[in-house]
């Protein structure tokens, strides 16, 4: 056997391609090395159990190109033995022919992502965008996380190269996010999108977008005092259209639903960023706040047209200051206020959003796993979460990714907004990595629990090297 053809890889490489393991597995043992084989033909990692005992276990992929438990070793006393001994057992796999390691079970071919289902006029822009320098990272990537994708409806491939990609890359990425979090997820229905579980716990997911519209949408901002204008009214009556149209579905009535938290999951798609202008990802998330409290923030506008928001003192520092409002309206638009105060909206246990799902977050994450061109540089700059309670302007940071300080997590651009009338309240605890946010209906006052990484909105900038440079 060929040493060099088997190599210690990180954590977060080994996860970009392994995502079958058990949750409440990690209860009895702990992995503490990994490994990639013969060209990633396989992978490996030693875990020690509960006993202090040392364990290998070897993956290769089945039928649909997923990885999984292949061979396995154990009681050993220490990790150099287990280590020993799983590369003696590579040794039988290296020339044996196989690529494909057939488990019996496997129902369904692979979902081959990067072959294209449609003639390539009908491909979406961003799809084709894979397959230029630079993206090479989030095509390896979500190529990998497809084949462990459910697709419960038949058409996800189909739609993801088409009309369908901004929807379906967000339900990659809650996939992906409920899969590191440790959730375990029931493929049985189709409707709503996801039944999960956290420990016993269960919860219905239904993911929708806030999309283009041609004859409401306006343009993009060009500064922060237009992007702060337009998340009055026009941002939440585009928040409100998506939301009211799922709590029409009324999903809490289905058997499979009922007496779950069931959780509306929103990203807005709806303005994409230019080099001129702001995309809706960097300045509407506060809208959603305003739209589903029924408040709208508190401000002073000057002669010279400089806007001040209004600050009121707490017990925990200084908060920014809200007024309740009962409409929205914008150009001949008008929606109630207070999604959760909305008839039925009881039913909906909390609002989970991010501006995250997108290929440049697929993209950091699959060059920072390994998975990207070596040469691709790239540079984040954030608006990150500042926790000094006598502040409300966020840190503002650029990092280089491949530093030895820069950290990002599926979670990290996740917040949920609990209903305070909530018929079945979700317990914060289940929903780890994430930021919860909550509203005081007496004291008018938002407050939560954000993670310390919460990333408010970024920009990623990424450089290639000149060809033969």
């Amino acid at each position: 056997m060929c040493m060099s053809e088997i190599k210690s890889i990180t954590l977060r490489r080994f996860n970009a391609y392994c995502y079958v393991r058990i949750p409440y597995l990690l209860l009895s043992f702990r992995e503490i090395a990994w490994f990639e084989a013969f060209d990633t033909k396989m992978l490996g990692t030693i875990v020690i159990d509960d006993d202090g005992e040392f364990n290998y276990m070897i993956l290769a992929r089945d039928k649909r190109k997923i990885f999984r438990a292949w061979d396995f070793g154990t009681s050993y006393e220490t990790k150099e033995e287990a280590e020993a001994e799983m590369m003696a057992a590579f040794d039988k796999y290296e020339n044996d022919g196989q690529t494909v390691y057939e488990q019996g079970d496997e129902k369904k071919l692979p979902q081959e992502f990067l072959v294209p289902q449609v003639p390539d006029e009908k491909l979406h822009p961003y799809y084709k965008i894979l397959d230029t320098r630079g993206h090479e990272g989030a095509k390896n990537l979500i190529n990998e996380i497809i084949y462990s994708f459910v697709d419960v409806d038949g058409n996800y491939i189909k739609d993801f190269q088409t009309t369908g990609f901004d929807g379906r890359l967000w339900e990659l990425y809650l996939y992906t996010y409920f899969y590191s979090a440790g959730f375990d997820l029931n493929n049985s229905y189709k409707a709503p999108d996801f039944l999960v579980s956290y420990w016993g716990n269960e919860f219905a997911i239904e993911a929708v977008t806030v999309n283009k519209s041609e004859q409401f949408d306006e343009p993009n901002p060009s500064n922060l005092k237009e992007a702060f204008l337009l998340s009055l009214d026009y941002m939440p009556i585009k928040f409100g259209s998506s939301l009211i149209s799922k709590l029409r579905k009324r999903y809490w009535e289905q058997d499979h639903v009922t007496g779950k938290p069931l959780v509306i999951a929103i990203h807005d798609f709806h303005q994409s960023s230019t080099m001129e202008q702001l995309g809706s990802m960097t300045w509407s998330r506060n809208s959603l706040i305003y739209y589903l409290y029924g408040i709208r923030p508190s401000f002073k506008t000057s002669e010279n047209g400089n806007i001040t928001l209004g600050i009121m003192d707490t017990k925990d520092g200084i908060s920014q200051g809200f007024d309740p409002i009962e409409w929205h309206e914008w150009k001949g638009k008008k929606i109630e206020s207070g999604f959760f105060n909305l008839p039925d909206s009881e039913n909906i246990s909390a609002v989970l959003f991010s501006n995250n799902a997108t290929l440049t977050t697929f993209n950091r994450m699959g060059q920072l796993a390994g998975l990207g061109s070596p040469d691709t540089k790239m540079l984040r700059a954030m608006d990150v979460f500042n926790d000094d309670p006598n502040s409300i302007t966020p840190h503002r940071v650029i990092k280089n990714i491949q530093d030895d300080d820069y950290e990002e997590a599926w979670g990290d651009g996740l917040v949920m907004y609990h209903n305070m009338n909530a018929k079945y309240p979700v317990d914060i605890n289940c929903f780890q990595g994430i930021s919860h946010v909550f509203f005081d209906k007496d004291r008018h006052i938002v407050y939560g629990y954000p993670e310390p990484n919460n990333v408010l909105n970024s920009m990623t900038i990424v450089l290639i090297p000149e060809s033969g440079s």
